[in-house]
């Protein structure tokens, strides 16, 4: 299904579920919704009303021509999407580059907001990358000492050029995975996925996507979730340990960057226990 932005944008989503409405705010960034909600429409949908969306320029959503992917205007769409569906409030679900959308969302509009949960999100993109880059470093066994955050295009060539060495040898999607034959499953399903590049491109060389948005989760009053994978080398398995919630609850479960697919138990029973209490 799509709905029309205010600016004329066909952005999809998808509608499904008993209960509590949530919606899910996919990572990437530049990704879809579509691989979660096949792996998590089982574990959720018996006790939450989920709202699955494309982000704009995302997935099946329509791409902006005039390349407006704004973080006022991501948030934007997901108001206008509340709106539409008549939804008065709802819980907020970001998974990775998702978490920055979700508690932005929350600082924004605490009285549609009835709760957060963070799945192992990122909400500091150059805490997350140096831990890449030293998990990659490592790795390859190398060394490197100086790490430049300014200009920001000199930083995300030295993550690009990382990512890449680690990609050729075979070894980044250890990163997110812990068993490969579940990522040859969203492999299959990822044949169809079709983002703007421009996406990705716009994030990546943005400063106000790489602000610290750890501070918002201090102005967040509605109870957090965490969840954190003990091995999630994608944002790293501390890094939520520097978000500042006094309201939140951590949740930590064995495994990387996508427990809903690889620890499908843990995952139910963290997100149904929050909502349930």
């Amino acid at each position: 299904m799509n709905f029309k932005t205010s600016d004329d944008l066909q952005v999809y989503y998808e509608i499904s579920g008993t209960g509590d409405a949530c919606i899910y705010l996919h990572g990437g960034p530049g990704y879809w919704s579509k691989s979660f909600q096949v792996f998590a429409q089982g574990l959720l949908e018996g006790d939450l009303q989920m709202v699955y969306l494309d982000q704009r320029g995302c997935g099946r959503s329509e791409h902006s021509l005039s390349q407006d992917y704004s973080l006022k205007r991501l948030i934007m769409d997901i108001e206008e999407l509340r709106i539409g569906l008549g939804i008065e409030e709802w819980y907020v679900m970001g998974h990775s580059f998702g978490g920055i959308l979700a508690v932005n969302y929350a600082a924004q509009f605490p009285e549609r907001t009835k709760g957060v949960i963070l799945a192992n999100v990122t909400l500091n993109m150059y805490d997350s990358f140096e831990h890449q880059i030293n998990r990659g470093l490592e790795i390859l066994q190398e060394q490197r000492d100086v790490f430049p955050s300014e200009p920001l295009k000199d930083y995300m060539e030295l993550v690009y050029s990382t990512l890449l060495t680690l990609i050729e040898k075979g070894v980044y999607y250890r990163f997110q995975y812990a068993d490969m034959e579940k990522k040859k499953e969203v492999d299959l399903l990822d044949k169809e996925l079709r983002t703007d590049p421009y996406f990705q491109k716009k994030i990546f060389s943005s400063a106000e996507y790489f602000q610290n948005f750890t501070e918002l989760t201090e102005e967040i009053q509605k109870p957090i979730l965490i969840i954190a994978g003990k091995s999630d080398h994608a944002v790293g398995p501390h890094h939520h340990l520097s978000f500042r919630s006094k309201n939140a609850k951590i949740y930590y479960i064995n495994g990387g960057h996508h427990p809903y697919i690889e620890n499908q138990k843990e995952f139910k029973d963290a997100i149904l226990g929050y909502v349930k209490s």
